[in-house]
């Protein structure tokens, strides 16, 4: 009698109930009914399954094993307890209940659950850290540039500001123009950024676990990252433009 997991069932008993099915285990060399179907168990890390990875499963009985197999499997035999609390402090309690059952076993490198998914992340974690860095720095120089690249616009734009206001516009007139069209400029850009993002974020997300490559609260803050950095940009020259004499920023060159 074997168990199967959802995944063996959907593959190989497509629109059919599994359970009384019959199939022969070659290995085993054995015929074995199913009697129930559980969920899928990733082998292979907390993240997806590789494509490549044969997912099907089954579960065959430990004792149910023939002879010339128990020796090949018995030094994969972990043993999982479910503890409250904290795990180390029941593990004497473990030992000496081994012992009674048998003096010679030994039980050895045991570990949290906590530990084993922290130990499957650390590669990724890894990646993921050097990312987050490069990233950073990446966006404080993108937002360097850009305060920079619109300062140095809007301060061009001193000499029309001093027409418009020699016209008769208010400063707030003026400053709601320069602040319109850096909205613009913004605008236009994070719509592009998105849009190239969401089909670059395809290559990292075999990277993250727990996270989708989507993650809206990582696009809102670079987007409000980046809107602080124009808006700044746009204001600080602006406000300082429309303080100078109309006739002086009319001689701006």
């Amino acid at each position: 009698m074997i168990d199967i997991d959802d995944l063996f069932a959907r593959t190989y008993f497509p629109n059919q109930n599994p359970i009384g099915q019959r199939i022969h285990i070659a290995g085993f060399d054995v015929e074995a009914e199913i009697v129930g179907v559980v969920g899928h168990i990733r082998q292979w890390g907390p993240g997806n399954d590789p494509k490549t990875a044969i997912e099907a499963q089954f579960f065959y009985p430990f004792m149910q094993l023939p002879p010339k197999l128990m020796r090949l499997v018995a030094n994969g035999v972990a043993v999982v307890v479910r503890a409250k609390g904290d795990p180390a402090s029941i593990m004497s309690s473990v030992r000496d209940a081994a012992a009674e059952f048998d003096s010679g076993a030994v039980i050895y490198a045991e570990e949290t659950m906590h530990g084993v998914i922290s130990n499957s992340l650390a590669a990724r974690r890894l990646a993921m850290i050097l990312l987050s860095v490069f990233s950073g720095i990446a966006l404080v120089l993108s937002c360097v540039g850009i305060y920079g690249v619109i300062s140095y616009l809007v301060e061009e734009r001193t000499h029309e500001i001093g027409v418009r206001m020699a016209l008769g516009a208010e400063r707030d007139d003026v400053l709601r123009l320069i602040l319109g069209d850096g909205a613009v400029m913004v605008a236009l850009g994070i719509g592009i950024g998105v849009f190239l993002t969401l089909g670059l974020t395809r290559l990292i997300s075999s990277q993250l676990y727990g996270v989708t490559p989507h993650d809206p609260l990582i696009f809102c803050s670079a987007g409000f990252a980046l809107v602080a950095v124009v808006m700044t940009a746009c204001y600080v020259p602006a406000r300082r433009a429309t303080q100078v004499d109309p006739l002086v920023a009319l001689r701006y060159e």
